[in-house]
């Protein structure tokens, strides 16, 4: 079988912990406060999908919270693998899986030349 090597670019989704000190005025505005800091190109109005509050402590000056929390950043991923294929199709579909090794690998991966080597 024929080996391909394909450059692509794409975004994955990396684990990170963490705790946020706010300001607010009671614990679901801290978590969305939490969340902006995190998150600043969500929606600041309603919980995004992957932020995740562990706890929420008040602390001891008024209107302050911890927020401690669990969530995915997605952060953008370039490089080059090297996939045996029939033809450039299946190699992108290979690169693609070897990639982001989930069930259902998302959209954003793109393949930006497939070289037979």
């Amino acid at each position: 079988m024929p080996k391909y090597r394909v450059r692509y670019e794409t975004r994955i989704m990396q684990g990170k912990e963490g705790t946020e000190v706010v300001t607010a005025s009671g614990k679901g505005q801290a978590m969305l406060a939490a969340q902006a800091i995190v998150h600043p190109d969500q929606r600041r109005d309603e919980p995004y999908f992957h932020f995740e509050p562990l706890t929420i402590r008040p602390l001891e000056a008024e209107g302050t919270y911890a927020v401690a929390y669990r969530t995915k950043v997605e952060t953008p991923l370039s490089g080059e693998v090297e996939v045996e294929a029939t033809d450039a199709d299946k190699a992108v579909s290979k690169a693609r899986f070897a990639v982001h090794q989930e069930l259902i690998p998302p959209k954003c991966f793109k393949a930006l030349e497939v070289v037979a080597v």
